[in-house]
C-alpha cells in the first residue's frame, strides 16, 4: 500500500479548484434567477433548510435579496471548500485527473443529491426529477469534480 503524503500544495489546488467551480455554478444560478424570475435551486434549499430549524423563510416566489443571497452562495462556496479538502484527503498525488474527477464529482453529486438532500428533507428525491434536471446536476458535478482534480494536480506540479 502507497503511503498518503500530505502535500499543502495539492490541498491548496483542490480547494482552489472546487472554488473556482462553485463560483461558476454561483454565476449560472444567479443569472438563472434574474432570467426566469424564480429563487435558484441553491436558494430552495436555503430555504427549505432555515424552515427546517423554525426560520420563516421568504415567499417561494420571491427571489433572494442581496443579504439571502450573500448566505446562499456562501454557504455554496464554503461547501465547495469542504468539497476540495475531500478529495485533496480521498486521493494521492499520483491520482490521474480524468478518472479520479469523474469518481469524484459523480459520488459529490450521489451523496448530495441522491442521499443527503433527501434524508434531511432539504429537495426531493432525484429520482423523482426528471431527466433533463438529473442530466445537469451529473454535468454540473462532473465539471466540478475535474476543477478539483485538476486544480489539485496543476497545484502538486508548481515549483
Amino acid at each position: 500500500m502507497q503511503e498518503t503524503v500530505m502535500n499543502g500544495k495539492r490541498w491548496a489546488g483542490a480547494i482552489a479548484g472546487g472554488l473556482v467551480a462553485g463560483l461558476g455554478i454561483t454565476a449560472l444560478l444567479v443569472a438563472g434567477e434574474r432570467k426566469s424570475g424564480e429563487p435558484s435551486e441553491l436558494a430552495q434549499l436555503e430555504r427549505a433548510a432555515a424552515a427546517k430549524i423554525g426560520r420563516t423563510p421568504p415567499p417561494a416566489d420571491q427571489r433572494p435579496d442581496a443579504r439571502e443571497q450573500a448566505v446562499v452562495q456562501g454557504a455554496h462556496l464554503l461547501l465547495s471548500v469542504l468539497a476540495g479538502m475531500a478529495y485533496a484527503a480521498a486521493t494521492d498525488d499520483e491520482a490521474a485527473i480524468v478518472p479520479s474527477g469523474i469518481g469524484f464529482g459523480l459520488a459529490f453529486y450521489t451523496l448530495a443529491h441522491w442521499v443527503a438532500g433527501p434524508a434531511l428533507g432539504l429537495k426531493r428525491p432525484e429520482w423523482e426529477s426528471d431527466g433533463k434536471t438529473i442530466a445537469m446536476h451529473t454535468l454540473n458535478h462532473l465539471v466540478f469534480g475535474l476543477a478539483v482534480a485538476g486544480g489539485a494536480k496543476a497545484a502538486a506540479r508548481a515549483s
